[in-house]
């Protein structure tokens, strides 16, 4: 990638204005690209897919390319030891994965898009919820690192992206909570109003909240109860020994699909997709969790 295409991209040019930097300033380190903010010795680091990798200050050159080797490895690699992960299921995702997952999907209306396909799963697949999720948490991801940026631009410090995001899942783990133990179903605004979010953002996050509650109730062995007039109660299920971490990890055989691959005229069940090259015993193990 040189200069002249990045510059002539416009999800680059996109990129820039969301952190109110001139496009034209920036340098290019391996596969790294670094946006240099309007102060001096804060930049932005952004992937060859333009994600944001982080945001580091310094005006040493060697120290900028020590902590550009150190937040590349973090974006490419959580770090356990160090509590440097993201939450359950996902306590296994890299940050990059995350972002690459989430590029691959897209939610418009009822229909879901994977790798360009149309998908036919039922509405509340475990795998549709898991990838609604993360296309949540993606958003958030972004938001972080604004937020970063801005903080560090009036001179503060702000949390790693990896505990914030795993504070925000375990917050939002802690609102079903809460539901479930007053009978009441969850709604999208209450996640919002929880998280201490616009609740302006109910509208463009309300189709994948809805999807994400599903999820979090049935692995606490509940679902919404059955009838109109119950629309705000949840009932008890019996609750199955899934483990979703296990069926979030299946989700990066998504990634082995190039990019140059991806067509738009099919149709296709991503949970006979995703576990058609599963061994038997692997197999076996699915169905015994599900």
């Amino acid at each position: 990638m040189t200069k002249d295409e990045i510059m002539n991209d416009r999800r680059f040019r996109s990129k820039c204005g969301i952190f109110g930097i001139d496009w034209e300033k920036f340098n290019i380190y391996e596969d790294t690209i670094i946006l240099n903010s309007p102060k001096k010795g804060i930049f932005v680091l952004l992937d060859d897919s333009y994600n944001t990798m982080g945001i580091i200050e310094s005006e040493n050159e060697q120290e900028i390319k020590h902590l550009l080797l150190k937040y590349k490895e973090l974006y490419n690699h959580s770090d356990k030891e160090s509590g440097l992960e993201f939450a359950y299921p996902f306590q296994n995702f890299s940050l990059k994965q995350v972002n690459q997952l989430a590029s691959r999907v897209s939610f418009h209306h009822n229909n879901v898009f994977v790798n360009g396909k149309l998908i036919n799963d039922e509405n509340d697949n475990k795998y549709l919820c898991l990838l609604a999720y993360l296309k949540y948490l993606d958003d958030q991801i972004e938001r972080h690192f604004l937020n970063t940026y801005q903080m560090k631009i009036l001179e503060f410090q702000y949390p790693n992206v990896y505990s914030c995001i795993k504070s925000l899942m375990i917050n939002i783990n802690n609102c079903i909570m809460i539901n479930i133990k007053e009978g009441k179903r969850p709604f999208p605004i209450d996640i919002i109003e929880y998280l201490g979010q616009d609740p302006n953002d109910i509208d463009y996050y309300q189709n994948i909240l809805y999807k994400i509650i599903n999820l979090l109730l049935y692995n606490q062995g509940f679902k919404i109860k059955s009838g109109y007039k119950y629309y705000d109660k949840i009932e008890k299920i019996e609750k199955e020994e899934i483990d979703l971490s296990v069926l979030a990890n299946n989700l990066l055989k998504i990634l082995e699909i190039p990019c140059d691959d991806i067509t738009k005229d099919d149709t296709i069940n991503l949970q006979s997709w995703l576990e058609e090259d599963l061994t038997k015993d692997e197999k076996l193990q699915l169905s015994r969790n599900k």
